[in-house]
């Protein structure tokens, strides 16, 4: 998580610099003949702080949920939801649904599908099918795929100044794209960790959100324990 923090900063840090030095007439220029001058190419390090983001937030979700077991490798190590449940939920990175939902039933019938397994599933469920699976596929392709060309830079002359166009991710501005899957990542990580955590303790006590507007501005938590009435 600290990997992924320095690297959503850096690039906010990046971007906001490379205006800056635009506007002030640094860093690109329009020459003598009308053509556009490079004079600080910072395509490398915005890819590298991009790349490093999304790779590092899957390693998030691995040390969260797990791997499949792969024999070559022998025993793998216990994440943080396997600790808590006593169970591995590595098939939360699964691709396909029909699949997903076959370990989730076999988790689910293994703990009696309790309430509290079934909101937990319900969390990684939802995970998966708004941002998880995309952030995935985002990783997998900076990594895998030998045709993926990188973030491209656009310049273009305006009178003597530059214009500039940072480049799109699903046709969202970079920085935004960026926070967004930083934010979720993080809400997702406390909630999933929280949902595991309730799991474990007995049935007559739930772990909640607190609304927001009675957060304590002295103690901003976002969780505390209830006590369930009795059913009996």
């Amino acid at each position: 998580m600290r990997q992924c923090n320095d690297s959503r900063r850096e690039l906010s840090q990046m971007v906001q610099k490379h205006m800056q030095d635009l506007s002030e007439g640094r860093s690109v220029v329009v020459g003598g003949t009308g053509h556009i001058i490079v004079n600080d190419d910072i395509e490398p390090a915005l890819n590298r702080v991009v790349n490093g983001f999304f790779v590092a937030s899957r390693t998030v979700l691995y040390h969260l949920f797990g791997q499949p077991d792969d024999p070559r490798k022998g025993p793998h190590a216990l994440t943080v939801t396997e600790i808590l449940t006593r169970h591995n939920l590595s098939f939360a990175h699964i691709h396909k649904d029909a699949t997903f939902e076959k370990y989730a039933k076999e988790y689910l019938d293994a703990r009696a599908n309790g309430l509290k397994e079934t909101h937990l599933i319900d969390i990684v469920r939802s995970d998966r099918q708004t941002w998880s699976l995309g952030l995935q596929d985002i990783r997998d392709t900076i990594i895998h795929d030998t045709s993926y060309k990188g973030l491209k830079m656009i310049y273009q002359v305006k009178g003597n100044k530059v214009a500039i166009g940072f480049p799109k991710l699903n046709g969202v501005d970079l920085v935004p794209f960026v926070e967004m899957f930083w934010n979720n990542l993080l809400d997702a990580v406390e909630e999933i960790i929280m949902a595991c955590i309730d799991t474990r303790l007995s049935s007559f006590i739930r772990i909640v959100q607190i609304p927001e507007d009675q957060w304590d501005p002295k103690l901003p938590k976002r969780w505390t324990a209830i006590m369930l009435p009795n059913p009996s």
